[in-house]
């Protein structure tokens, strides 16, 4: 497989992927401690939307790395600063979710098996613990500087990626503010991530070396 077709291929498969997590993710009102929380929190959708989360953040680094040896024909070089700030700052952000489709289950599962709706209580507990807060906000600021990055590296390049580089530069920049919004803002989120990466699918040039 050609660099230029393993490289769009990675770039739809994590605007999917990454559109999938608040699609399935279930959005009840987690103000109030209920069953239909508990429940929620402790469904095969909450660990599907999830991994599927993960997975569009994880593919990031093939589908920058493909871009980075691409632009690197046109002498474009800022793709590789995008490509490790994305790297790692996916690993840390995947840390904390990992604790949410887990540790978030187990203490719903918890909940619903004793019948203890107070237990729930530390879901917050475990969404603030000092390290995990830390570990994640430092993933999602990487990812925001990857989406600078990412936006001058294409701007760099011809003009069709340039435009089509701004959607994508604008989501990752976006990662970590639209966690603190409501279900609808978090799904829009999402179709502005997939539209980026597929945009950049797109406007990626078909002329390169094979890998």
């Amino acid at each position: 497989m050609t660099t230029v077709r393993w490289t769009r291929v990675a770039f739809v498969a994590a605007g999917l992927a990454f559109l999938l997590f608040p699609l399935l993710r279930p959005w009840p009102d987690e103000t109030v401690a209920t069953a239909e929380l508990a429940t929620a929190f402790a469904s095969d959708r909450w660990v599907v939307a999830h991994l599927f989360g993960i997975l569009g953040l994880a593919l990031l680094a093939p589908a920058l790395l493909g871009l980075r040896a691409i632009l690197a024909q046109a002498g474009v070089g800022a793709a590789t600063w995008a490509l490790v700030t994305t790297w790692t700052g996916a690993g840390l952000a995947a840390l904390y979710f990992g604790a949410e489709i887990f540790g978030i289950r187990t203490i719903a599962e918890a909940a619903l098996r004793d019948g203890d709706l107070g237990l729930l209580a530390d879901i917050e507990v475990l969404r603030m613990q000092p390290w995990a807060v830390t570990l994640f906000a430092t993933g999602l600021l990487l990812l925001a500087v990857a989406g600078v990055l990412v936006g001058v590296a294409l701007w760099r390049a011809d003009t069709r990626m340039r435009w089509a580089g701004i959607p994508l530069a604008i989501g990752l920049v976006l990662v970590l503010p639209q966690f603190f919004g409501g279900p609808e803002l978090r799904i829009t989120h999402g179709f502005l991530f997939a539209a980026g990466c597929v945009l950049v699918a797109v406007a990626t040039p078909s002329r390169t070396a094979r890998a």
